[in-house]
């Protein structure tokens, strides 16, 4: 459908790019809604049953795990970017929209960061079983401690790319986006 015209009713909008706007705008928000959903999943739930489990047990089915969980996180977190890069070439001309973006993907890129830096070559030394008992108990931690910035970042993802609709589609700047109670706070 498309906006009401408080004159003549319903307008379709149904200019190519709209609908366009439309679905990157979508697949924005949906897929990092569902990637971060998916990360907290794993620090949640996987995080608790590793920590339930002997060090080398948990070292011995990390792998097995991993591949499972990967089949929907890789899709989610590949769209994520696919959304939120083709969200933010729409609104490049306004400043206040693309700092939203651009905070969108500098999160998402952090986020890249630490799990190409840190928690994939782990994987890959879990799925070697390289550590000790008294080692992989450390390294199990310290997984799960890292895990938490990317948890948080990646629901900054959709925070950020919903604020940066709502105002285009509202025409409201983000201190008018705010709600009622935080509009005298600075950014």
């Amino acid at each position: 459908m498309g906006k009401l015209n408080s004159t003549s009713g319903p307008v379709e909008s149904g200019s190519h790019s709209e609908a366009y706007r439309r679905r990157v705008n979508a697949l924005a928000v949906i897929a990092s809604a569902a990637f971060a959903g998916g990360i907290l999943f794993i620090g949640l739930s996987l995080g608790a049953y590793w920590l339930s489990l002997p060090p080398l047990d948990y070292m011995s089915g990390f792998w097995e795990l991993f591949l499972c969980f990967q089949y929907t996180i890789l899709p989610l977190f590949s769209l994520t970017l696919v959304g939120v890069v083709l969200s933010a070439r729409l609104d490049w001309a306004e400043p206040e929209l693309r700092r939203l973006w651009q905070l969108a993907i500098i999160c998402y890129a952090i986020t890249s960061l630490i799990t190409l830096g840190y928690h994939l070559p782990e994987n890959l030394s879990l799925k070697n079983a390289v550590y000790s008992a008294a080692e992989v108990s450390s390294v199990r931690i310290t997984w799960l401690l890292l895990h938490v910035p990317r948890v948080l970042l990646a629901f900054c993802i959709p925070w950020l790319a919903l604020r940066a609709i709502v105002i285009h589609h509202t025409g409201s700047t983000a201190a008018e986006a705010r709600p009622s109670g935080m509009k005298g706070v600075s950014r």
